[in-house]
């Protein structure tokens, strides 16, 4: 893939991310909790997406994309432990709601997860144009 192309895919990946966590913002507000909480974990998952993508990594596994952005961008302190922590809480309150019946979403707990995930997209956001 070229270097343009590369460029336009993370800011692609960038655009996600902000528009599920509007989309989260939105479905929070009218009490769609399970599906607040699948747009929390996309919008965190598609940043980690753009940010591997500018070492030029790409998976198609969601849980090879949270391995790799914890060993490459986590481990080697290049970004905040916090985002680790937001990328796996994310995953596991979907997880939750996606595949578990019956269960009901904390809505002060998603309210909090919504702040943690806006706080690592704008990060990440700002680190990927620190790079140019």
């Amino acid at each position: 893939m070229r270097e343009q192309d590369f460029k336009s895919l993370i800011d692609y990946r960038l655009g996600e991310a902000n528009e599920s966590l509007m989309d989260a913002e939105l479905l929070l507000g009218a009490g769609r909790h399970r599906s607040a909480a699948n747009r929390l974990y996309y919008a965190a998952f598609y940043a980690a997406v753009a940010v591997l993508l500018t070492k030029r990594l790409e998976y198609s596994k969601h849980s090879a994309v949270i391995a790799f952005f914890d060993k490459e961008l986590i481990r080697t302190g290049v970004l905040p432990k916090e985002y680790s922590r937001t990328l796996h809480r994310a995953f596991n309150e979907r997880q939750q709601d996606d595949y578990m019946p019956f269960v009901e979403m904390d809505p002060d707990e998603l309210k909090e997860l919504l702040e943690e995930v806006r706080d690592m997209v704008k990060g990440i956001s700002a680190y990927i144009k620190e790079l140019g």
